[in-house]
C-alpha cells in the first residue's frame, strides 16, 4: 500500500518524487538532487519526450522515478543531502551504513559517502561489529578502515570462515586476515619469552618491587627472569594465563582480565598485598602498550586485497 513519506520529504512545494521499494513517496526537490548526485544530474538533464508514456506514473500531479532502496534506506540517504537544516541521520549499525553507502556509491553522491564512510571508524560502530565493518570496508575499497576493523578483530575469538557477513570476501584474503592473527599472536607471545620489553619501559619504583620481594610463601618463580631476580608464582601465574589468552585474543584488553585473581593471589603476604596493587597497575598499563605495539609492528603484513561486489 503506498503512502507518504514523513518530513521533510511531504512537501507540496517539491517538484519530483521518488517511490521506495515499498511503495513509500519521497517528494523531493530537483536542484538538491541534482546538486548532490551526477546521477541525478544527468538524468534531469534528459530531453523529457512531448507525449507522456502511459507507463510513467504521476502521484499528485508529480512525476514520479522508482528507486530499488526501501524507505528506510532511502529515508536515511535524502538526509544527508538536505541542508544543515536537516539535521544528517544516526546510523545505529554496520548494516545501515552499508546500506547508505552502497547507494551513495550508486548514484555518484561522493560527500554522503565521505561522511558515512566516516561512522565506520565510530567506536560504538567498530568495536561492537568489527567483522562486520571488515566486510563493508573490503567490500567498498577502504583499506584505513579494514585495518583499523583487523586489528579490533583481534579481541574476539576467530570468526568462522563460513560467516555470511564475509561473502564479499575470496578464500585467499580469508587467509590473509588468518595469517595476520597468527603472526599477531606470535609477536605478543613474544613478550613473555623475553621480558627487555619491560627494562626499557619500567619505572625505579617498579624495579625495586621486582628485585625486593619478600621471603614469604609466594616462592620465585623460574619462568621469568630480570635483574638477577625472578618473579614470584602468583606474578609469574598471571604471566602464563595471560599469554594464553593472548593467543586466543590477541589484543591489549585481554592483558587485564586476569588481574583480580594475581591479585588475590598475592593477598596472603601483607607485604605482597601492599605493593602488589600498586605496582602491577602501573605493569598492566606497560603491558598494555607492549602488546599495542607488537600489534602495530604486525600490521603492514596485512595486505587487503579489496574488490567491489
Amino acid at each position: 500500500m503506498r503512502r507518504d513519506a514523513a518530513a521533510p520529504f511531504n512537501s507540496n512545494k517539491a517538484d519530483i518524487i521518488l517511490r521506495s521499494s515499498d511503495d513509500v513517496y519521497f517528494r523531493v526537490y530537483r536542484c538538491l538532487l541534482a546538486f548532490a548526485s551526477p546521477f541525478f544530474d544527468s538524468m534531469f538533464d534528459l530531453p523529457r519526450p512531448q507525449v507522456r508514456s502511459p507507463h510513467e506514473e504521476m502521484y499528485h500531479g508529480f512525476e514520479v522515478i522508482p528507486v530499488t532502496e526501501d524507505s528506510r534506506v532511502l529515508d536515511m540517504l535524502l538526509r544527508f543531502c538536505y541542508p544543515a537544516t536537516v539535521d544528517d541521520p544516526r546510523l545505529g549499525s554496520a548494516a545501515e551504513i552499508e546500506a547508505v553507502l552502497e547507494a551513495s556509491i550508486k548514484y555518484g553522491m561522493e560527500e554522503v559517502e565521505r561522511g558515512v564512510r566516516r561512522m565506520l571508524l565510530e567506536p560504538s560502530i567498530l568495536e561492537k561489529e568489527p567483522l562486520q565493518v571488515f566486510a563493508i570496508a573490503y567490500r567498498f575499497r577502504y583499506e584505513p578502515e579494514a585495518r583499523a576493523a583487523a586489528a579490533c578483530l583481534l579481541c574476539q575469538p576467530a570468526p568462522p570462515a563460513n560467516s555470511t557477513t564475509l561473502k564479499y570476501i575470496s578464500q585467499g584474503d580469508l587467509r590473509n586476515l588468518a595469517v595476520y592473527r597468527t603472526k599477531c599472536a606470535h609477536a605478543v607471545l613474544a613478550l613473555g619469552n623475553n621480558l627487555s620489553w619491560l627494562q626499557k619501559k619500567e619505572s625505579y619504583g617498579l624495579f625495586k618491587w621486582w628485585t625486593n620481594f619478600c621471603m614469604c610463601t609466594q616462592r620465585a618463580d623460574p619462568r621469568f627472569l630480570m635483574h638477577g631476580a625472578y618473579a614470584r608464582e602468583w606474578w609469574a601465574e598471571y604471566m602464563e594465563e595471560t599469554l594464553a589468552k593472548l593467543q586466543e585474543t590477541p589484543c591489549a584488553a585481554a592483558v587485564y582480565q586476569n588481574v583480580r585473581k594475581a591479585l588475590e593471589r598475592a593477598g596472603g603476604c601483607t607485604f605482597c598485598r601492599r605493593k602488589s596493587q600498586s605496582y602491577m597497575s602501573d605493569f598492566v598499563q606497560m603491558f598494555a602498550e607492549a602488546v599495542d605495539e607488537a600489534i602495530a609492528g604486525v600490521s603492514a603484513y596485512l595486505i587487503v586485497h579489496c574488490r567491489h561486489s
